[in-house]
């Protein structure tokens, strides 16, 4: 064939077939969890909005020893109700300029390396994306904004949204880099449209916060200010539209009354067992005692079984340390190529640098990856996935997935807070 940007069909198989894998498949680099999930828990398949499936929970009624001739029991409600698992839309774009798809004469060849480049950046954002929301709460933050700006620099803090974590003051650069838009919102107010961020300082130990610096208009950012991923330019951003994660999934009610559309209040069997410190709200060291506590609750009061345990890098080195000094024998793994993992009463435990500074103890059967279908390029009504920029010398392509991760039973797990870590990355 004729390399040239007017016959597309080759590139199109070239996305289609070569890296369509490549996305689905990407190592765990700041994906953990979302690797783990991906490969040890179900992926259901469904249509529409939402997909409802029944919860049943622990009851107790309808049962009765009784003697001669007595009435037989009455037939009770069997603590049966619907939870409602929505979808969510994900998506990343690609584009590549004309002039970078002609850099030889080998156009295929030079076809071929720029979107390489081009696609493992966006792959590795979009999964870092997905893996934020598995671990967080479905909120959408970023950051927030600390204080006044300073001309077009923002000063920021809580990653997350989540403040009162050992590195709150000077994580609020975790889920930011440059190249990407934002936007602020208060109260679910917009302030100003999309921003884009040309540069960003982290913040250091213990107490120093990051900034940003923005390109746009920022006359309405405050100080307590949410921070949002924005489109671009635009009003449109995360706000409402991201997936729950395990921190709002695996909770007694605490960070929401009401998941999947039903009441942790009204059904005290749709919460999870957490194992909080002698105070709540206040970190005590990490014992094994305390890990113990959990899990056996997990067994005893819900039914469950831990399968695995994620938590921070920053617990996670806090609960090796606990292990060294006790000399236990741990029989350290390792997960896919880069992420090695401690033992626990046989179950894994191990790091994800998104997760906050608990420890989740999950059983498999609980968790399900929700979805429309497997990720895949967004193509025309003629079946192309690559088209052009309008009014441009550029090519570009985008990819979507459309997914939630639900919980079906909240009593086969548990997680364990108010840790003091030991010591702090």
């Amino acid at each position: 064939m004729a390399h040239t940007l007017e016959t597309r069909t080759t590139y199109d198989d070239f996305l289609k077939y070569r890296y369509k894998d490549v996305v689905i498949q990407a190592t765990p680099e700041f994906s953990a969890l979302l690797t783990k999930l991906q490969r040890k828990v179900a992926k259901l398949p469904f249509g529409g909005k939402s997909v409802t499936f029944g919860v049943t929970y622990n009851s107790q009624g309808s049962a009765a020893s009784l003697a001669e001739n007595d009435d037989l029991p009455y037939s009770m409600p069997g603590n049966y109700d619907n939870a409602v698992v929505p979808i969510y839309y994900h998506y990343f774009a690609s584009a590549v300029s004309g002039q970078v798809m002609r850099t030889s004469e080998d156009r295929e060849s030079a076809f071929a390396r720029a979107w390489a480049q081009e696609s493992l950046v966006k792959v590795r954002a979009f999964r870092q994306m997905i893996n934020r929301q598995l671990c967080l709460d479905g909120n959408a933050i970023l950051a927030q904004v600390d204080g006044s700006l300073a001309s077009q620099v923002a000063t920021i803090d809580n990653a997350g949204g989540i403040s009162g974590m050992v590195d709150s003051d000077e994580n609020g650069a975790r889920f930011i880099s440059t190249n990407m838009y934002v936007q602020a919102r208060a109260s679910g107010t917009v302030h100003d449209s999309g921003v884009y961020i040309s540069a960003y300082t982290e913040g250091s130990a213990p107490s120093t916060s990051a900034t940003i610096t923005l390109v746009g208009t920022v006359s309405s950012w405050a100080d307590g200010d949410y921070i949002y991923a924005s489109s671009g330019s635009s009003t449109y951003d995360a706000y409402g539209h991201e997936s729950p994660g395990i921190r709002l999934l695996i909770d007694d009610g605490t960070i929401a009354a009401s998941v999947q559309s039903i009441s942790s209040s009204t059904y005290p069997e749709w919460k999870s067992t957490v194992g909080y410190g002698s105070t709540a709200g206040t970190a005590e060291a990490l014992t094994t005692l305390r890990m113990m506590k959990l899990v056996s609750a997990i067994q005893v009061k819900g039914g469950g079984n831990v399968d695995f345990i994620v938590t921070s890098p920053n617990v996670w080195l806090t609960y090796g340390q606990l292990a060294d000094e006790k000399n236990m024998i741990t029989n350290a793994k390792t997960y896919d190529n880069a992420w090695p993992t401690l033992d626990f009463m046989g179950k894994e435990i191990w790091q994800d640098p998104y997760c906050t500074d608990e420890m989740y103890f999950i059983d498999n059967r609980a968790l399900a990856i929700y979805q429309t279908g497997d990720g895949d390029w967004i193509t025309d009504s003629k079946g192309a996935i690559m088209t052009q920029v309008p009014g441009k010398d550029a090519m570009q392509a985008y990819w979507q997935w459309d997914m939630c991760l639900g919980i079906k039973n909240r009593k086969w797990c548990g997680k364990l807070v108010d840790i003091t870590v030991a010591d702090q990355i």
